[in-house]
Protein backbone atom coordinates (compact mmCIF):
# COMPACT_ATOMS: atom_id res chain seq x y z
CA UNK A 1 0.00 0.00 0.00
CA UNK A 2 1.46 3.12 -0.95
CA UNK A 3 1.30 6.15 0.96
CA UNK A 4 -1.37 7.77 -0.54
CA UNK A 5 -3.97 4.65 -0.26
CA UNK A 6 -2.47 4.56 3.47
CA UNK A 7 -4.11 8.28 3.85
CA UNK A 8 -6.96 7.65 2.36
CA UNK A 9 -8.60 4.79 4.08
CA UNK A 10 -11.51 5.66 6.52
CA UNK A 11 -11.83 4.90 10.55
CA UNK A 12 -11.79 6.82 13.40
CA UNK A 13 -9.31 8.44 15.53
CA UNK A 14 -9.06 7.98 18.68
CA UNK A 15 -9.74 11.07 19.60
CA UNK A 16 -13.14 10.85 17.66
CA UNK A 17 -14.29 7.84 19.20
CA UNK A 18 -13.82 9.27 23.37
CA UNK A 19 -15.77 12.28 21.51
CA UNK A 20 -18.37 10.10 20.23
CA UNK A 21 -19.11 8.23 23.33
CA UNK A 22 -18.73 10.96 25.52
CA UNK A 23 -21.70 12.89 23.62
CA UNK A 24 -23.36 9.30 24.04
CA UNK A 25 -23.08 9.38 27.72
CA UNK A 26 -24.55 12.99 27.74
CA UNK A 27 -27.37 11.93 25.91
CA UNK A 28 -28.14 8.76 28.01
CA UNK A 29 -28.00 10.74 30.97
CA UNK A 30 -30.44 12.68 30.02
CA UNK A 31 -33.07 9.97 28.54
CA UNK A 32 -32.79 7.42 30.89
CA UNK A 33 -34.65 9.47 33.77
CA UNK A 34 -37.36 10.45 31.40
CA UNK A 35 -37.69 7.36 29.84
CA UNK A 36 -38.27 5.90 33.87
CA UNK A 37 -40.45 8.58 34.61
CA UNK A 38 -43.13 7.97 31.33
CA UNK A 39 -42.49 4.50 32.10
CA UNK A 40 -43.97 5.17 36.05
CA UNK A 41 -46.63 7.22 34.28
CA UNK A 42 -47.74 4.84 31.76
CA UNK A 43 -48.08 2.10 35.00
CA UNK A 44 -50.43 4.69 36.85
CA UNK A 45 -52.57 6.13 33.65
CA UNK A 46 -53.14 2.25 33.32
CA UNK A 47 -54.47 1.32 36.05
CA UNK A 48 -56.34 4.34 36.98
CA UNK A 49 -57.96 3.32 33.41
CA UNK A 50 -58.33 -0.10 34.16
CA UNK A 51 -60.38 1.06 37.58
CA UNK A 52 -62.39 3.39 35.57
CA UNK A 53 -63.04 0.98 33.25
CA UNK A 54 -64.97 -1.44 35.82
CA UNK A 55 -66.46 1.61 38.07
CA UNK A 56 -68.28 2.55 34.32
CA UNK A 57 -68.81 -1.61 33.59
CA UNK A 58 -70.54 -1.65 37.16
CA UNK A 59 -72.64 1.22 36.31
CA UNK A 60 -73.81 0.00 33.04
CA UNK A 61 -74.51 -3.44 34.07
CA UNK A 62 -76.24 -2.04 36.60
CA UNK A 63 -78.71 -0.14 33.79
CA UNK A 64 -78.85 -2.63 31.76
CA UNK A 65 -79.57 -5.89 33.94
CA UNK A 66 -82.23 -3.80 36.43
CA UNK A 67 -80.01 -5.02 39.33
CA UNK A 68 -77.89 -3.88 42.22
CA UNK A 69 -74.59 -4.39 40.60
CA UNK A 70 -71.24 -4.42 43.25
CA UNK A 71 -67.55 -3.43 42.87
CA UNK A 72 -65.93 -4.51 45.47
CA UNK A 73 -62.21 -4.95 46.90
CA UNK A 74 -61.05 -8.39 46.76
CA UNK A 75 -58.06 -9.87 49.24
CA UNK A 76 -57.35 -12.53 46.13
CA UNK A 77 -59.49 -12.43 42.72
CA UNK A 78 -58.04 -14.89 41.10
CA UNK A 79 -59.41 -17.50 43.58
CA UNK A 80 -62.00 -20.00 42.43
CA UNK A 81 -64.35 -18.58 43.31
CA UNK A 82 -62.94 -15.10 44.31
CA UNK A 83 -64.75 -12.79 47.60
CA UNK A 84 -65.01 -9.77 48.67
CA UNK A 85 -62.59 -8.43 51.52
CA UNK A 86 -59.13 -7.57 52.30
CA UNK A 87 -57.84 -4.53 54.10
CA UNK A 88 -59.41 -2.04 54.95
CA UNK A 89 -59.38 0.73 52.02
CA UNK A 90 -56.70 -0.71 50.33
CA UNK A 91 -57.69 -1.97 47.16
CA UNK A 92 -54.19 -2.76 45.58
CA UNK A 93 -55.01 -6.44 45.79
CA UNK A 94 -57.49 -5.99 43.18
CA UNK A 95 -61.16 -6.30 42.80
CA UNK A 96 -64.22 -7.98 41.39
CA UNK A 97 -67.46 -6.96 39.65
CA UNK A 98 -70.63 -8.65 39.72
CA UNK A 99 -74.58 -8.80 39.93
CA UNK A 100 -75.69 -9.16 43.62
CA UNK A 101 -79.15 -10.98 42.66
CA UNK A 102 -79.70 -11.44 47.07
CA UNK A 103 -78.52 -8.14 47.47
CA UNK A 104 -75.61 -8.68 50.14
CA UNK A 105 -73.54 -6.88 49.15
CA UNK A 106 -71.18 -9.58 49.27
CA UNK A 107 -70.35 -12.31 46.53
CA UNK A 108 -72.15 -15.63 46.70
CA UNK A 109 -71.47 -17.78 43.57
CA UNK A 110 -74.45 -19.85 43.81
CA UNK A 111 -76.91 -16.66 43.64
CA UNK A 112 -74.55 -13.81 41.97
CA UNK A 113 -72.93 -13.37 38.68
CA UNK A 114 -69.48 -12.33 38.46
CA UNK A 115 -69.09 -9.98 35.86
CA UNK A 116 -65.40 -8.89 35.47
CA UNK A 117 -62.22 -10.07 37.96
CA UNK A 118 -60.03 -6.25 38.24
CA UNK A 119 -55.97 -7.80 38.56
CA UNK A 120 -54.18 -6.83 41.35
CA UNK A 121 -52.08 -3.50 40.90
CA UNK A 122 -48.75 -3.62 39.81
CA UNK A 123 -46.24 -3.92 43.02
CA UNK A 124 -44.78 0.01 43.05
CA UNK A 125 -48.63 1.53 43.07
CA UNK A 126 -51.25 1.47 46.15
CA UNK A 127 -55.17 1.83 45.38
CA UNK A 128 -56.89 3.16 48.63
CA UNK A 129 -60.41 4.32 49.28
CA UNK A 130 -62.59 6.89 51.73
CA UNK A 131 -64.71 5.55 54.11
CA UNK A 132 -67.48 5.74 51.43
CA UNK A 133 -66.06 3.36 49.30
CA UNK A 134 -64.32 0.79 52.17
CA UNK A 135 -65.10 -1.98 51.22
CA UNK A 136 -67.37 -1.54 48.06
CA UNK A 137 -68.94 0.86 45.65
CA UNK A 138 -72.84 -0.14 44.83
CA UNK A 139 -74.43 0.63 41.91
CA UNK A 140 -78.35 0.75 41.81
CA UNK A 141 -80.57 -0.53 38.78
CA UNK A 142 -81.19 3.36 38.11
CA UNK A 143 -77.15 4.36 37.68
CA UNK A 144 -76.74 5.77 40.67
CA UNK A 145 -74.48 4.84 43.83
CA UNK A 146 -76.02 3.62 47.19
CA UNK A 147 -73.42 5.29 49.14
CA UNK A 148 -75.86 7.53 51.45
CA UNK A 149 -75.30 10.73 49.07
CA UNK A 150 -71.19 10.67 49.98
CA UNK A 151 -68.39 10.50 47.22
CA UNK A 152 -66.49 7.57 46.79
CA UNK A 153 -62.90 8.11 46.14
CA UNK A 154 -60.38 5.96 44.85
CA UNK A 155 -56.48 7.53 45.11
CA UNK A 156 -53.56 5.83 42.79
CA UNK A 157 -50.26 6.60 43.71
CA UNK A 158 -46.67 5.38 43.29
CA UNK A 159 -43.19 5.86 45.02
CA UNK A 160 -42.99 9.20 43.66
CA UNK A 161 -46.14 10.42 45.85
CA UNK A 162 -48.85 12.20 45.63
CA UNK A 163 -48.25 14.96 43.19
CA UNK A 164 -48.18 12.29 40.44
CA UNK A 165 -51.32 10.61 41.85
CA UNK A 166 -54.61 10.47 40.28
CA UNK A 167 -57.65 10.28 42.13
CA UNK A 168 -61.33 8.80 40.69
CA UNK A 169 -64.16 10.59 42.37
CA UNK A 170 -67.50 8.89 41.94
CA UNK A 171 -70.92 11.41 43.08
CA UNK A 172 -73.90 9.99 44.67
CA UNK A 173 -75.32 10.16 40.34
CA UNK A 174 -73.09 7.29 39.67
CA UNK A 175 -70.30 9.07 37.60
CA UNK A 176 -66.87 8.65 37.51
CA UNK A 177 -64.44 12.10 37.65
CA UNK A 178 -60.46 11.63 37.49
CA UNK A 179 -58.28 14.43 39.21
CA UNK A 180 -54.71 14.23 38.74
CA UNK A 181 -52.51 14.84 41.63
CA UNK A 182 -51.07 18.49 40.69
CA UNK A 183 -54.59 19.52 40.28
CA UNK A 184 -55.76 18.84 43.85
CA UNK A 185 -54.84 18.11 47.33
CA UNK A 186 -53.95 14.10 46.97
CA UNK A 187 -53.35 11.74 50.15
CA UNK A 188 -51.51 8.57 49.21
CA UNK A 189 -52.02 7.28 52.83
CA UNK A 190 -55.87 8.45 53.57
CA UNK A 191 -58.10 10.25 51.18
CA UNK A 192 -59.76 13.50 51.99
CA UNK A 193 -63.33 12.83 51.79
CA UNK A 194 -65.49 15.52 49.96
Amino acid sequence: MTQQQYNMAGGFTLIELIVTLAIGGIVMSIGVPSFIGMTRDNRLISQTNELVANINLARSEAVKRGVRVVLCRSADPSASPPSCGGNANTWTTGWIVFADANNTGAYVAADDTLIRVGQPADSALTVITNAVSNNNLEYNADGTTNEGGGTALFVLCDTRGASQGRQIQVNAMGRPRLVKGSDATLNCATPIQI
